[in-house]
């Protein structure tokens, strides 16, 4: 009997081993689409986890997607070895005013120094795949269209090369078009985003020591982040 006992204990930790190294392997891939053709925007977001056990997909236009994000918050919980539970809530709220938005990028700044190590360890196990942009421009004034694409391409091809400084990023098109002597704008922007379950639990670990003061390793933290996505 107490041989059968074993049997059933080594059994049920081998599985569980089993489940948590496929649970850290396993990836988060999430697919976003954004799309505007005139006065109509429309966002796209697919998500799918766990070897594509859980999938969610969700299409709004942008406005409403915005609208949600201003109500959006995320709740979380940590015990730590002393006993001590920790509790905090992260809400994301609307920028509306350039003051608001100077003082949310001051705000940002601000946190990306305190938890640079997370943020660069996050940005270093990320993907980012099958980025494309296709878009068609134009004005009335065709000087002013070929002042635009120049500009536009410039910034474009800068911003990504910025990006993959720090990222993995494949880029799978930038399709840029002007068009001369009429007024218009349409843009369409699609990317997945990879990055395995086991590195966002490290990389959350790593902000809330960081952000809280974990007595995890025996260190103490005690500041806090308040900007306009919330508070950490």
């Amino acid at each position: 009997m107490p041989g059968g006992i074993a049997l059933y204990l080594l059994l049920a930790i081998t599985a569980f081993s089993i489940v948590a190294l496929a649970l850290f392997h396993s990836h988060l891939k999430l697919k976003i689409s954004y799309k505007r053709i005139e006065n109509n925007d429309i966002i796209t977001l697919a998500a799918s986890a766990f070897f594509g056990i859980i999938k969610y997909k969700a299409e709004l236009p942008f406005l409403d997607f915005v609208k949600k994000m201003d109500n959006f918050a995320v709740r979380f919980r940590l015990r730590l070895k002393s006993g001590k539970e920790i509790q905090d809530e992260i809400r994301f709220k609307r920028i509306e005013s350039l003051d608001e938005l100077l003082s949310s990028l001051d705000d940002m700044m601000s946190y990306y120094r305190l938890n640079k190590k997370a943020i660069k360890y996050l940005a270093k196990k990320a993907q980012i795949r099958d980025f494309c942009v296709y878009s068609a421009f134009g004005f009335d004034d065709a000087y002013i269209t070929g002042v635009m694409y120049g500009i536009l391409y410039t910034v474009i091809v800068n911003f990504l090369a910025f990006i993959k400084a720090h990222i993995d990023l494949y880029i799978k098109a930038i399709d840029l078009k002007p068009v001369f002597n009429k007024e218009v704008f349409h843009i369409m922007l699609n990317c997945i985003i990879d990055i395995k379950i086991g590195h966002i639990i490290t990389a959350l670990r790593m902000f809330i020591k960081t952000s809280r003061g974990s007595e995890i390793d025996g260190t103490t933290y005690s500041r806090t982040y308040e900007n306009n996505y919330g508070k950490y």
